[in-house]
């Protein structure tokens, strides 16, 4: 049983388009759907795509209650507790509302899947995610590979690597139902529902990738792509301080709340690891830089890994004792 998890807003543009992709897939899929209060229309395209597809097609409705989080986060939290609730899904996966999947994205993903679970068990928490061709918002090709025109290195798969910096993107993924279990719950705080998944993933389990381009992602409006990481855009950064500032404090959050809920789960080498990436508020700029050398604590390019010596807040500044955590 394969489960297609979509998170909806104000999508009646592109969704459509969406939803068909997947129905069209050579491996059949189940698609669980829930919108957050829509008001374009989208909540009627469902409801007519449940009765065309009433096998396939299942709308719920989120308990704010129990999943507070804002935005898509929530949305797919609740939907993933109510996937291991049911205990039916064999591997899952997360789709945005606007994208366009090729009508082979879920066999070969599915396919390396396997392959991994063969050698590994099915036990063992695993992720597989893809590249995926960049597009603007009519499918125009902007770039044939997410990897290369985000600067995103997909070998970066060690817990160390993806406390600083995440290289899955949702709509990418597939998880196993071990990996389900784990991330289930909701977390209090984090960054991004893939980015909270990916660390569970590279903690306790495996991430793995197919190198080919399995679906469009379109650019448009607030979810276009930033260029890759350049000497520009290190010009420009004082001008988003405050920005960069709130991305540092909200990793940190999100590593502190990652260790509250798996700090029994974790063996000596990742507390080490996770207590060493929470020090790096409160040390200085040359104590940052031999940490991260220490621990590894890479991102994409030597130039943004450097940055992170000088770009974290302080603690005693910025995230104040609270931030210490663990």
């Amino acid at each position: 049983m394969i489960t297609v998890l979509m998170a909806t807003y104000q999508g009646i543009r592109y969704l459509e388009q969406q939803l068909d992709s997947i129905l069209a897939q050579t491996v059949p899929v189940r698609i669980w759907i829930s919108d957050d209060g829509s008001d374009d229309g989208t909540r009627q395209l469902l409801e007519d795509y449940q009765k065309w597809y009433p096998d396939q097609i299942f709308l719920f409705h989120r308990n704010k209650e129990e999943v507070p989080m804002p935005g898509a986060a929530g949305n797919f939290f609740w939907l993933l507790s109510l996937a291991a609730k049911e205990g039916k899904s064999d591997y899952v996966m997360l789709s945005d509302q606007d994208d366009v999947w090729f009508n082979n994205k879920v066999k070969r993903q599915l396919k390396r899947m396997k392959q991994l679970e063969k050698g590994l068990g099915s036990k063992c928490p695993i992720l597989v995610h893809s590249d995926m061709e960049v597009t603007d918002g009519a499918l125009n090709e902007i770039s044939p590979s997410f990897f290369y025109y985000a600067g995103c290195n997909p070998e970066r798969t060690s817990f160390a690597e993806i406390l600083v910096e995440n290289p899955v993107t949702g709509a990418a993924m597939m998880m196993n139902r071990a990996l389900l279990k784990l991330v289930a719950k909701p977390p209090k705080t984090c960054f991004m529902h893939d980015w909270w998944i990916a660390l569970a993933a590279s903690c306790f389990g495996v991430i793995d990738y197919v190198a080919d381009s399995l679906y469009q992602y379109r650019q448009h409006g607030a979810n276009v792509l930033g260029a890759r990481a350049s000497l520009e855009e290190y010009r420009q950064r004082p001008a988003r301080q405050q920005e960069v500032e709130e991305n540092y404090r909200l990793m940190m959050a999100q590593a502190n709340a990652f260790g509250k809920r798996f700090w029994e789960q974790m063996d000596g080498r990742q507390r080490m690891i996770l207590r060493a990436f929470l020090a790096l508020p409160y040390q200085s700029v040359a104590g940052r830089l031999q940490n991260i050398l220490r621990n590894r604590f890479w991102k994409s390019s030597r130039l943004q890994t450097a940055a992170m010596c000088v770009t974290i807040p302080h603690a005693g500044e910025k995230l104040g004792r609270k931030g210490k955590g663990l």
